[in-house]
């Protein structure tokens, strides 16, 4: 009953809440011509970003025909080394390295003409077409990076992810997903690196709290609190956690349910599987089981899922007798069950 922009449009706004309906949505309209030319990349680039990467390239291989129609030459290589990375990680890798280094050469070389046409013209209609070009180009250079990036990722090459994130700096200082990911592997090599992955998570942080803190994932703040504790800046995380408490708290108090947020929640999960992996179950368990309160709008699949990785650990402890657990902690640890 929907014309095809309205249905398409639809589609795509509502894909974190229904995302099986934006597929339907968008495959109905491809098989149901006319639509609106972005449909089919919007489809294929949809199944790549949720890690459907078989179902784009099957969607691709099905309408061939509308690849040169509906696809730039950019947007098809990132397509296909996003597919192929799912199922021949070497060739990708070189594939992404290839056009990567391309990208890196042209944006150096729009960002020293912008430099000059803004030192030499006081027109700056010259100045806007250049950061067009150069902010089109990066929409393609940022995502093969990152594919690169996963690529090592997966294999747990944090070291070469490293690398691979500095040689790239230049370009990609000013842009969110690499600050962030750019932390997210200082954070995984643990030890020293937590000082480096603070410095990218706290600038991220402050950049965009000042609003709401709850405008930040929880697992970004999580990360920086559980670097804090690592390098013996509690305070600072505790600080991060009063502020998370009071925002949810206001937030809980305007009746705002459409839109409640669990951060404080997530992130003493992940501060209690931290204690946990260290070898401190009573502290860790006891600070998962009070993130859990009020148990009926806290528990879900996804808390449960961790909760009870901690849960069995301790119980491998126990069952080995590599553990002796004060019976304060076993008590709690009853309560919480029967609470569930």
């Amino acid at each position: 009953e929907l014309d095809p922009v309205t249905l398409h449009n639809q589609g795509l706004i509502n894909i974190d809440l229904d995302i099986t309906g934006g597929f339907e949505k968008l495959k109905f309209l491809l098989g149901n011509p006319p639509f609106p030319p972005e449909t089919f990349g919007n489809l294929l680039l949809l199944y790549c970003k949720h890690g459907y990467h078989d179902l784009s390239a099957d969607i691709l291989a099905e309408n061939s025909h509308l690849t040169y129609e509906f696809l730039s030459e950019d947007l098809y290589e990132y397509l296909d080394a996003s597919i192929m990375a799912s199922v021949s990680p070497d060739e990708a890798s070189i594939k992404c390295d290839t056009l990567t280094r391309k990208y890196a050469n042209e944006l150096r070389k729009l960002s020293k003409e912008m430099e000059s046409i803004n030192e030499k013209s006081r027109d700056d209609s010259f100045a806007k077409l250049s950061k067009v070009s150069f902010d089109k180009m990066m929409s393609f250079y940022t995502p093969l990076l990152m594919t690169q990036a996963y690529i090592h990722w997966e294999r747990e090459e944090y070291m070469m992810v490293e690398q691979l994130f500095r040689k790239h700096s230049d370009l990609c200082v000013d842009v969110d997903v690499w600050k962030l990911n750019v932390a997210h592997t200082f954070f995984v090599q643990q030890g020293s690196k937590f000082k480096d992955a603070i410095k990218y998570y706290d600038t991220f942080v402050k950049e965009k709290t000042s609003a709401n803190i709850l405008n930040v994932t929880p697992i970004v703040l999580a990360n920086l609190c559980v670097s804090y504790i690592m390098t013996n800046r509690n305070e600072e995380a505790e600080d991060i956690m009063k502020l998370i408490e009071k925002q949810e708290g206001s937030d809980s108090a305007m009746n705002n349910d459409k839109e409640q947020k669990h951060h404080s929640c997530i992130i003493n999960l992940v501060i209690g599987t931290l204690y946990c992996e260290k070898g401190n179950f009573e502290f860790g368990i006891s600070r998962i089981c009070k993130s859990l309160e009020p148990i009926e709008s806290k528990l879900g699949a996804d808390t449960w899922f961790y909760t009870k990785r901690c849960l069995l650990a301790l119980a491998d402890q126990l069952a080995k007798q590599m553990l002796l657990l004060q019976q304060e902690s076993f008590s709690e640890i009853i309560l919480f069950l029967d609470d569930i």
